[in-house]
């Protein structure tokens, strides 16, 4: 967490906001109450050198009252605290606008009121914010052109006292009103740029749907449609050996179904739960996910090492990662080479301040070189020959994108695979 960030959290507690820009608008708040205090306290330290205490109530009031409105803005009751400071701030200007007899600049203020209640309620209360901004009018009028008894005695000051005065209020002014049009242009850069990622994965989803219905569609009906055919058989049929056959390949491609559907329902979860980070054992994690695919059929006979230590302890979403190692260790797996002597998959880890590394290495048919830039995408299979419905590695790279994570992959064909995985803290 940045001390940006740890400063605003002083302030205001941000899951308590419906929206972006009501944040936005609410930490808006909060700074420009601290900048009331600094100035009322800047106009104190001045009144007391130059042995003026008539205004200095009035310094002290808008110091409270920009502490009271922080308050009830980190309470979230953040239109109360508009109202309370929209109300303070109108009234004190009209004060010292009032008594304005020397030209000190304190009209200016009466512009940057207005700014400042336009901003602060937004498209969202505009009626407010014009009213605000409307009262920040009629009390500029009543100030220099109504002769009304003033609330604060006019009092004469030096030239010195009027210079310094008049640049103070200036540089506030100044100050003021570009911080509220760089708000102004960062609210609305961040809204184009949100409209543009959403634009983007939108595109991106749309496309995706058209490939997952069209491919989907094939890979749930292929396994029925073998389903009802090996039913159409056993029906045909009295021969027991057969009808043993029969039920062992429906087996078979239930399992596909199964494995299938799993896919989907991690793909969705992926893509619609928040990020949970928890503590776990690494080590632990990774044999359990290995224990519950090594019984599949002919994977018994393969090796599964571990240069992992057992008592490595690591912070993320535990649910995702295992999704992704069920994927690579499920691949280096199914993908053994039959040719080799000794088949085995070795699952590495480390860890430094920034990141967890893990390889997933095997010595199985390894993946030809013209085919490593696509392995990635949706429904993408290797080959004619590829077990599986080509999701696993598109739900490894967009689950490890969830994480921050990244995902490099070395093969040669004949040879074996190595997947590296790199998660952020």
């Amino acid at each position: 967490m940045t001390s940006k960030r740890k400063f605003i959290d002083l302030f205001l507690k941000k899951d308590s906001f419906s929206s972006r820009h009501t944040y936005k608008r609410a930490v808006l708040l909060s700074q420009l109450s601290i900048t009331g205090i600094i100035v009322g306290a800047v106009y104190t330290i001045i009144d007391i050198a130059n042995n003026l205490y008539v205004n200095i109530p009035f310094y002290i009031l808008l110091i409270v009252l920009c502490v009271v409105v922080i308050w009830i803005n980190k309470k979230g009751r953040h239109l109360l605290a508009n109202i309370i400071f929209l109300l303070m701030l109108v009234f004190l200007i009209y004060v010292f606008a009032d008594n304005d007899t020397n030209h000190t600049g304190v009209g200016t203020y009466f512009l940057i009121y207005a700014l400042i209640a336009l901003t602060l309620c937004g498209y969202e209360q505009i009626i407010l914010g014009l009213f605000f901004a409307s009262l920040g009018l009629l009390c500029f009028f009543l100030a220099y052109y109504v002769d009304l008894p003033p609330i604060i005695p006019p009092t004469q000051y030096s030239q010195e006292y009027i210079n310094i005065s008049y640049m103070t209020n200036f540089l506030v002014t100044l100050v003021v009103g570009i911080a509220l049009m760089f708000f102004s242009l960062n609210i609305n850069y961040k809204t184009e740029k949100e409209l543009s990622q959403n634009n983007q994965l939108l595109t991106k989803a749309n496309q995706e749907l058209d490939r997952f219905v069209y491919s989907a569609s094939h890979d749930l009906r292929a396994p029925l449609s073998s389903v009802l055919g090996l039913i159409e058989l056993c029906q045909r049929t009295t021969d027991t050996e057969e009808i043993k056959h029969c039920l062992g390949l429906m087996k078979v491609r239930v399992a596909d179904l199964d494995l299938f559907i799993k896919e989907i329902i991690d793909y969705s979860r992926n893509a619609r739960q928040e990020i949970r980070p928890e503590k776990f054992n690494l080590y632990a994690m990774v044999e359990e996910v290995a224990e519950g695919l090594k019984f599949g059929n002919g994977m018994e006979k393969i090796l599964i090492q571990y240069a992992i230590s057992q008592d490595l302890m690591v912070t993320t979403d535990r649910a995702r990662l295992k999704v992704v190692l069920s994927n690579l260790i499920g691949n280096a797996l199914k993908y053994s080479n039959p040719r080799q002597e000794e088949p085995t998959v070795l699952v590495k880890a480390s860890m430094n301040e920034k990141y967890l590394k893990i390889q997933v290495e095997d010595n199985g048919i390894g993946i030809s070189e013209e085919h490593l830039p696509k392995i990635f995408e949706m429904f993408y299979r290797a080959s004619e020959k590829s077990q599986g419905s080509g999701l696993g590695l598109y739900i490894v790279k967009e689950t490890l994108g969830k994480l921050n994570g990244k995902i490099r992959v070395a093969s040669t064909l004949g040879q074996g695979s190595t997947f590296s995985i790199e998660v952020p803290f």
